[in-house]
Protein backbone atom coordinates (compact mmCIF):
# COMPACT_ATOMS: atom_id res chain seq x y z
CA UNK A 1 0.00 0.00 0.00
CA UNK A 2 1.82 3.00 -1.16
CA UNK A 3 0.75 7.01 -0.08
CA UNK A 4 2.38 8.36 -3.21
CA UNK A 5 1.35 6.61 -6.07
CA UNK A 6 -0.09 9.21 -8.58
CA UNK A 7 -3.88 7.61 -10.14
CA UNK A 8 -6.10 9.35 -12.28
CA UNK A 9 -9.78 8.36 -10.71
CA UNK A 10 -12.80 9.77 -11.56
CA UNK A 11 -15.64 7.73 -11.53
CA UNK A 12 -18.29 8.21 -8.96
CA UNK A 13 -17.72 6.55 -5.72
CA UNK A 14 -20.40 5.15 -3.30
CA UNK A 15 -19.26 6.24 0.02
CA UNK A 16 -20.47 5.55 4.03
CA UNK A 17 -19.10 7.29 7.05
CA UNK A 18 -19.67 5.47 10.02
CA UNK A 19 -19.49 7.08 13.32
CA UNK A 20 -21.37 5.94 16.92
CA UNK A 21 -22.36 9.45 17.75
CA UNK A 22 -23.45 12.68 15.77
CA UNK A 23 -23.02 16.38 15.41
CA UNK A 24 -24.26 18.63 16.71
CA UNK A 25 -25.32 16.41 19.75
CA UNK A 26 -22.19 15.41 20.37
CA UNK A 27 -19.59 18.49 20.05
CA UNK A 28 -15.93 17.09 19.76
CA UNK A 29 -13.37 16.56 16.35
CA UNK A 30 -14.20 13.72 15.62
CA UNK A 31 -18.13 14.30 14.92
CA UNK A 32 -17.02 17.67 13.44
CA UNK A 33 -14.85 15.60 10.96
CA UNK A 34 -17.85 13.26 9.96
CA UNK A 35 -19.90 16.03 8.61
CA UNK A 36 -17.04 17.82 6.80
CA UNK A 37 -15.50 14.82 5.48
CA UNK A 38 -19.00 14.09 3.74
CA UNK A 39 -19.98 17.64 2.61
CA UNK A 40 -16.59 17.66 1.30
CA UNK A 41 -16.47 14.56 -0.53
CA UNK A 42 -20.63 14.92 -2.36
CA UNK A 43 -19.08 18.35 -2.88
CA UNK A 44 -16.43 16.35 -5.50
CA UNK A 45 -19.93 14.52 -6.93
CA UNK A 46 -19.58 11.04 -4.82
CA UNK A 47 -22.34 9.24 -3.52
CA UNK A 48 -22.21 9.59 0.19
CA UNK A 49 -24.04 8.49 3.04
CA UNK A 50 -23.44 9.13 7.05
CA UNK A 51 -24.31 6.53 9.09
CA UNK A 52 -24.66 7.43 12.81
CA UNK A 53 -26.66 7.58 15.87
CA UNK A 54 -28.06 9.81 18.13
CA UNK A 55 -31.28 10.76 20.93
CA UNK A 56 -33.35 11.38 18.06
CA UNK A 57 -33.23 8.60 15.20
CA UNK A 58 -33.81 9.98 11.67
CA UNK A 59 -32.53 10.21 7.85
CA UNK A 60 -32.30 13.07 5.68
CA UNK A 61 -30.43 14.18 2.38
CA UNK A 62 -29.10 17.74 2.19
CA UNK A 63 -25.74 18.72 0.26
CA UNK A 64 -25.52 15.76 -1.63
CA UNK A 65 -25.14 13.38 1.53
CA UNK A 66 -28.11 10.99 2.86
CA UNK A 67 -27.87 10.86 6.65
CA UNK A 68 -29.16 8.09 8.69
CA UNK A 69 -29.08 8.65 12.41
CA UNK A 70 -29.98 5.71 14.40
CA UNK A 71 -32.05 5.84 17.88
CA UNK A 72 -29.16 5.50 20.72
CA UNK A 73 -30.49 3.06 23.11
CA UNK A 74 -27.41 2.48 25.20
CA UNK A 75 -26.10 5.48 27.72
CA UNK A 76 -22.70 3.83 28.55
CA UNK A 77 -20.19 4.63 25.84
CA UNK A 78 -18.50 1.44 25.42
CA UNK A 79 -21.72 -0.68 25.44
CA UNK A 80 -23.50 2.27 22.86
CA UNK A 81 -20.23 1.65 20.74
CA UNK A 82 -20.32 -2.09 20.61
CA UNK A 83 -24.26 -2.01 19.76
CA UNK A 84 -23.49 0.91 16.78
CA UNK A 85 -20.97 -1.64 15.70
CA UNK A 86 -23.69 -4.52 15.36
CA UNK A 87 -26.35 -1.88 14.35
CA UNK A 88 -24.16 -0.70 11.17
CA UNK A 89 -23.43 -4.53 10.01
CA UNK A 90 -26.58 -4.77 8.02
CA UNK A 91 -26.58 -1.69 6.34
CA UNK A 92 -22.86 -2.60 5.01
CA UNK A 93 -23.66 -6.33 4.48
CA UNK A 94 -25.79 -5.43 1.62
CA UNK A 95 -23.12 -4.47 -0.90
CA UNK A 96 -24.37 -0.85 -2.05
CA UNK A 97 -20.74 0.82 -1.50
CA UNK A 98 -17.32 1.54 -2.56
CA UNK A 99 -15.75 2.26 0.32
CA UNK A 100 -16.28 2.48 4.31
CA UNK A 101 -14.94 4.88 6.66
CA UNK A 102 -15.00 4.43 9.87
CA UNK A 103 -13.72 6.48 12.79
CA UNK A 104 -14.47 3.94 15.52
CA UNK A 105 -13.31 0.66 16.48
CA UNK A 106 -16.29 -1.42 16.39
CA UNK A 107 -17.93 0.12 13.37
CA UNK A 108 -14.86 -0.63 11.66
CA UNK A 109 -14.65 -3.97 12.76
CA UNK A 110 -18.28 -4.19 11.04
CA UNK A 111 -16.65 -3.04 7.88
CA UNK A 112 -13.74 -5.50 7.67
CA UNK A 113 -16.70 -8.75 8.41
CA UNK A 114 -18.88 -7.42 5.52
CA UNK A 115 -16.07 -6.41 3.51
CA UNK A 116 -15.77 -9.85 1.28
CA UNK A 117 -19.51 -9.98 1.00
CA UNK A 118 -19.82 -6.66 0.11
CA UNK A 119 -16.93 -6.11 -1.97
CA UNK A 120 -16.21 -2.44 -0.07
CA UNK A 121 -12.64 -1.42 0.88
CA UNK A 122 -12.56 -0.73 4.49
CA UNK A 123 -10.53 2.87 5.79
CA UNK A 124 -10.28 3.40 9.35
CA UNK A 125 -9.24 7.04 10.75
CA UNK A 126 -7.26 7.01 13.88
CA UNK A 127 -8.11 9.81 15.57
CA UNK A 128 -5.81 9.34 18.60
CA UNK A 129 -2.23 7.58 18.95
CA UNK A 130 -1.93 4.10 18.43
CA UNK A 131 0.02 3.45 21.33
CA UNK A 132 0.60 0.15 22.56
CA UNK A 133 0.62 1.09 26.45
CA UNK A 134 -2.71 2.87 25.64
CA UNK A 135 -4.74 0.18 24.19
CA UNK A 136 -3.57 -2.23 27.15
CA UNK A 137 -5.75 -1.31 29.11
CA UNK A 138 -8.68 -0.32 27.15
CA UNK A 139 -11.91 -3.07 27.22
CA UNK A 140 -11.80 -2.68 22.75
CA UNK A 141 -8.13 -3.60 22.89
CA UNK A 142 -8.79 -6.86 20.70
CA UNK A 143 -11.25 -4.64 18.39
CA UNK A 144 -8.09 -2.46 17.80
CA UNK A 145 -5.90 -4.87 17.16
CA UNK A 146 -8.20 -6.19 14.30
CA UNK A 147 -8.52 -3.41 12.85
CA UNK A 148 -4.75 -2.61 12.89
CA UNK A 149 -3.99 -5.68 10.92
CA UNK A 150 -6.93 -6.33 8.82
CA UNK A 151 -7.97 -2.72 7.75
CA UNK A 152 -7.32 -1.57 3.42
CA UNK A 153 -6.27 1.70 4.74
CA UNK A 154 -4.96 2.90 8.11
CA UNK A 155 -5.58 6.44 8.50
CA UNK A 156 -3.59 8.76 10.63
CA UNK A 157 -3.87 12.46 12.06
CA UNK A 158 -0.57 13.35 11.48
CA UNK A 159 2.86 12.23 10.92
CA UNK A 160 3.33 11.85 14.65
CA UNK A 161 0.78 9.39 14.88
CA UNK A 162 1.64 7.16 11.77
CA UNK A 163 5.25 7.38 13.35
CA UNK A 164 3.92 5.30 16.47
CA UNK A 165 1.60 3.01 13.93
CA UNK A 166 4.33 1.78 12.18
CA UNK A 167 7.30 1.86 14.83
CA UNK A 168 4.88 0.15 17.13
CA UNK A 169 2.05 -1.90 14.76
CA UNK A 170 5.27 -2.69 11.85
CA UNK A 171 2.04 -1.68 9.03
CA UNK A 172 2.08 1.26 7.07
CA UNK A 173 -0.39 3.97 7.49
CA UNK A 174 -1.56 6.79 5.20
CA UNK A 175 -2.10 10.36 6.37
CA UNK A 176 -5.81 12.10 6.15
CA UNK A 177 -6.01 14.85 8.28
CA UNK A 178 -9.02 17.47 9.77
CA UNK A 179 -9.59 20.37 7.73
CA UNK A 180 -11.37 23.33 7.85
CA UNK A 181 -14.44 25.28 6.63
CA UNK A 182 -12.96 28.82 5.21
CA UNK A 183 -16.57 29.93 5.53
CA UNK A 184 -16.66 29.80 8.92
CA UNK A 185 -13.20 30.08 10.26
CA UNK A 186 -11.89 33.30 8.54
CA UNK A 187 -10.38 36.40 10.26
CA UNK A 188 -12.70 38.64 12.25
CA UNK A 189 -13.07 42.02 11.26
CA UNK A 190 -11.06 43.19 14.61
CA UNK A 191 -9.39 41.80 17.31
CA UNK A 192 -10.31 41.88 20.89
CA UNK A 193 -8.29 45.39 22.36
CA UNK A 194 -6.76 44.17 25.13
CA UNK A 195 -4.04 41.02 24.65
CA UNK A 196 -6.07 38.04 24.82
CA UNK A 197 -4.64 34.13 24.78
CA UNK A 198 -7.53 31.84 23.60
CA UNK A 199 -7.74 28.24 25.29
CA UNK A 200 -9.64 25.90 23.28
CA UNK A 201 -10.23 22.06 24.14
CA UNK A 202 -11.71 19.93 26.75
CA UNK A 203 -11.56 22.24 29.95
CA UNK A 204 -10.76 19.32 32.73
CA UNK A 205 -8.78 16.65 30.16
CA UNK A 206 -5.49 16.31 31.97
CA UNK A 207 -2.60 16.05 29.37
CA UNK A 208 -4.29 19.80 27.80
CA UNK A 209 -2.63 21.18 30.52
CA UNK A 210 -4.77 24.37 31.25
CA UNK A 211 -2.88 24.40 35.31
CA UNK A 212 0.04 24.94 33.29
CA UNK A 213 -1.16 28.05 30.84
CA UNK A 214 -2.84 29.71 34.11
CA UNK A 215 0.77 29.39 35.54
CA UNK A 216 2.09 31.26 32.54
CA UNK A 217 -0.73 33.87 32.31
CA UNK A 218 0.40 34.65 35.87
CA UNK A 219 3.88 35.42 34.37
CA UNK A 220 3.14 36.84 31.36
CA UNK A 221 1.29 39.33 33.12
CA UNK A 222 4.02 41.35 34.98
CA UNK A 223 5.26 41.92 31.55
CA UNK A 224 1.68 42.61 29.96
CA UNK A 225 -0.52 44.02 32.34
CA UNK A 226 -3.41 44.04 30.65
CA UNK A 227 -3.52 40.44 29.17
CA UNK A 228 -6.39 37.87 29.74
CA UNK A 229 -7.43 33.83 29.14
CA UNK A 230 -10.21 33.09 27.64
CA UNK A 231 -11.34 29.61 28.72
CA UNK A 232 -13.93 27.92 25.34
CA UNK A 233 -14.92 24.63 25.57
CA UNK A 234 -16.62 21.71 27.53
CA UNK A 235 -15.76 21.16 31.67
CA UNK A 236 -15.97 23.33 34.42
CA UNK A 237 -12.92 25.38 34.98
CA UNK A 238 -13.88 26.46 38.41
CA UNK A 239 -11.57 23.90 40.54
CA UNK A 240 -8.62 24.50 37.84
CA UNK A 241 -9.36 28.54 38.59
CA UNK A 242 -9.23 28.30 42.56
CA UNK A 243 -6.38 26.69 42.73
CA UNK A 244 -4.03 28.69 39.96
CA UNK A 245 -2.33 32.03 41.12
CA UNK A 246 -4.63 35.12 41.57
CA UNK A 247 -2.68 36.92 39.12
CA UNK A 248 -4.12 34.42 36.45
CA UNK A 249 -7.55 33.43 38.06
CA UNK A 250 -8.27 36.93 37.86
CA UNK A 251 -7.26 37.41 34.30
CA UNK A 252 -9.31 34.75 33.41
CA UNK A 253 -12.88 34.14 31.66
CA UNK A 254 -14.82 30.72 31.10
CA UNK A 255 -17.18 31.66 28.16
CA UNK A 256 -20.09 29.57 27.40
CA UNK A 257 -19.85 26.86 25.39
CA UNK A 258 -21.98 28.79 22.01
CA UNK A 259 -22.50 27.87 19.22
CA UNK A 260 -20.64 25.58 16.66
CA UNK A 261 -20.80 28.02 13.84
CA UNK A 262 -19.41 30.88 16.04
CA UNK A 263 -16.27 29.87 17.36
CA UNK A 264 -14.12 30.90 14.59
CA UNK A 265 -15.33 34.73 15.79
CA UNK A 266 -13.25 33.91 19.28
CA UNK A 267 -10.09 32.68 17.11
CA UNK A 268 -10.21 35.57 14.72
CA UNK A 269 -10.63 38.30 17.95
CA UNK A 270 -7.84 36.64 20.24
CA UNK A 271 -4.86 37.57 19.96
CA UNK A 272 -3.05 33.91 20.34
CA UNK A 273 -4.33 30.46 21.12
CA UNK A 274 -2.65 28.43 23.38
CA UNK A 275 -2.85 25.06 23.91
CA UNK A 276 0.48 23.30 26.12
CA UNK A 277 -0.80 19.41 25.73
CA UNK A 278 0.86 16.50 25.59
CA UNK A 279 0.22 13.56 23.13
CA UNK A 280 -2.03 15.22 20.92
CA UNK A 281 -2.43 13.42 17.31
CA UNK A 282 -3.43 16.62 15.34
CA UNK A 283 -5.05 19.31 17.40
CA UNK A 284 -7.55 20.44 15.52
CA UNK A 285 -8.10 24.03 17.42
CA UNK A 286 -4.60 25.12 16.36
CA UNK A 287 -5.42 24.90 12.47
CA UNK A 288 -9.26 26.58 13.23
CA UNK A 289 -7.09 29.54 14.67
CA UNK A 290 -4.51 29.74 11.92
CA UNK A 291 -7.40 29.58 9.51
CA UNK A 292 -8.73 32.59 11.43
CA UNK A 293 -5.18 34.75 11.33
CA UNK A 294 -4.02 33.85 15.05
CA UNK A 295 -1.05 32.65 16.02
CA UNK A 296 -0.87 29.42 18.15
CA UNK A 297 1.50 28.44 20.71
CA UNK A 298 1.82 24.97 21.50
CA UNK A 299 4.06 21.91 23.61
CA UNK A 300 6.70 20.30 22.11
CA UNK A 301 5.37 16.88 22.41
CA UNK A 302 3.14 14.82 20.21
CA UNK A 303 1.45 16.50 16.71
CA UNK A 304 1.09 20.01 17.48
CA UNK A 305 4.52 21.14 16.62
CA UNK A 306 4.24 20.18 13.07
CA UNK A 307 1.28 22.82 12.03
CA UNK A 308 4.16 25.59 13.48
CA UNK A 309 5.93 27.56 11.02
CA UNK A 310 8.26 30.49 11.68
CA UNK A 311 5.96 33.61 11.54
CA UNK A 312 2.96 31.87 12.59
CA UNK A 313 3.24 30.63 16.08
CA UNK A 314 6.19 29.22 19.26
CA UNK A 315 6.26 25.87 20.88
CA UNK A 316 7.18 25.81 24.59
CA UNK A 317 8.89 23.04 26.75
CA UNK A 318 6.21 20.06 27.25
CA UNK A 319 5.18 19.39 31.16
CA UNK A 320 6.17 15.86 30.70
CA UNK A 321 9.31 16.69 30.37
CA UNK A 322 10.05 19.79 32.06
CA UNK A 323 8.58 20.77 35.97
CA UNK A 324 5.83 22.24 36.03
CA UNK A 325 6.93 25.83 36.55
CA UNK A 326 9.67 25.50 33.89
CA UNK A 327 7.23 24.67 31.77
CA UNK A 328 4.69 27.41 32.75
CA UNK A 329 7.62 30.15 32.59
CA UNK A 330 8.29 28.48 28.54
CA UNK A 331 4.92 29.12 27.64
CA UNK A 332 4.97 32.18 28.96
CA UNK A 333 8.08 32.97 27.07
CA UNK A 334 6.42 31.62 23.80
CA UNK A 335 3.31 33.53 23.95
CA UNK A 336 5.48 36.91 24.61
CA UNK A 337 6.48 37.59 20.67
CA UNK A 338 3.21 36.43 18.60
CA UNK A 339 1.14 39.04 21.57
CA UNK A 340 3.72 41.65 20.65
CA UNK A 341 3.31 40.91 16.68
CA UNK A 342 -0.07 41.19 17.25
CA UNK A 343 -0.15 44.03 18.79
CA UNK A 344 2.16 45.80 16.56
CA UNK A 345 -0.39 45.13 13.57
CA UNK A 346 -2.97 46.24 15.60
CA UNK A 347 -1.67 49.73 16.15
CA UNK A 348 -0.41 49.97 13.03
CA UNK A 349 -4.20 49.06 11.24
CA UNK A 350 -5.57 51.65 13.34
CA UNK A 351 -7.50 48.94 15.65
CA UNK A 352 -8.21 46.00 12.81
CA UNK A 353 -6.57 43.20 12.70
CA UNK A 354 -4.55 42.85 9.22
CA UNK A 355 -5.06 38.79 9.48
CA UNK A 356 -3.32 36.42 6.92
CA UNK A 357 -5.93 34.69 5.34
CA UNK A 358 -5.04 31.07 4.85
CA UNK A 359 -4.97 30.31 1.14
CA UNK A 360 -6.42 26.83 -0.41
CA UNK A 361 -2.61 25.47 -0.55
CA UNK A 362 -1.72 26.78 2.90
CA UNK A 363 -4.71 25.26 4.97
CA UNK A 364 -6.47 22.75 3.21
CA UNK A 365 -10.40 23.15 3.28
CA UNK A 366 -12.37 20.17 5.63
CA UNK A 367 -11.84 17.00 3.69
CA UNK A 368 -10.09 18.04 0.75
CA UNK A 369 -7.21 15.75 1.65
CA UNK A 370 -9.08 13.37 3.23
CA UNK A 371 -11.59 12.72 0.03
CA UNK A 372 -8.36 11.79 -1.51
CA UNK A 373 -7.64 8.83 0.50
CA UNK A 374 -11.00 7.46 0.71
CA UNK A 375 -10.96 7.58 -3.37
CA UNK A 376 -7.87 5.89 -3.09
CA UNK A 377 -9.18 3.12 -1.07
CA UNK A 378 -12.32 2.60 -3.26
CA UNK A 379 -9.19 2.19 -6.52
CA UNK A 380 -8.09 -0.89 -4.41
CA UNK A 381 -4.83 0.02 -3.42
CA UNK A 382 -4.77 2.32 -1.05
CA UNK A 383 -2.56 5.50 -2.75
CA UNK A 384 -3.67 8.92 -3.55
CA UNK A 385 -4.11 11.14 -6.72
CA UNK A 386 -1.23 13.91 -7.06
CA UNK A 387 -2.27 17.13 -5.11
Amino acid sequence: MSETTDFAYSRRVRVAITHPYSWPEVRRGAERITVETARALAGRGHEVTLLSSGATPGRQTEGGVTSIRYRRVLRDPRWHERWFGWRVLPALARGRFDVVHSLMPYDALAAIRTRRLAGHRTVYAEMGNPYRRWWAGLPDRRVRERVVRDADVYACMSQYARRVLEEEWGRAGAIIPGGVRLDQFAPASEREREPTILFSGAVTERRKHLDTLLEAIAILAVREPRVQLWISGPGDASELLAQAPPQASERAVQLDLGRAEEQGERYGRAWVTALPSEADSFGMVLVESLACGTPVVVGDDGAPPELVQPGIGAVAATPSRSPRHWQARSTSRAMTTPCRAVGRRRRSSTGTARSHRCSRRSMPSAGRRRERKVRGAACGDGSTPAP
